[in-house]
């Protein structure tokens, strides 16, 4: 994704790689950790977002709600 997200930005660049590939395994540990995280906190925060759904808080029918949404959390349609 990386070199897609550099060559679409810079044509000059294509037919190169953007990245590589560490020989050592550094971020190991640290991608267990987020994933950890990441699969304890979305259940969580998924619920106290269907809250606001279920108590009309947001409508995803109203186009500028699901722009704000879709802003603050970064979802792409």
């Amino acid at each position: 994704m990386h070199t897609t997200l550099h060559h679409q930005l810079d044509p000059s660049l294509q037919n190169t790689l953007q990245h590589r590939f560490c020989v050592e395994k550094k971020n190991i540990k640290v991608e267990i950790a987020w994933s950890q995280f990441r699969h304890q906190f979305t259940p969580g925060y998924e619920d106290i977002l269907d809250r606001g759904v279920n108590n009309g808080l947001y409508d995803p029918g109203i186009p500028l709600k699901k722009y704000l949404f879709s802003i603050t959390f970064h979802e792409r349609e």
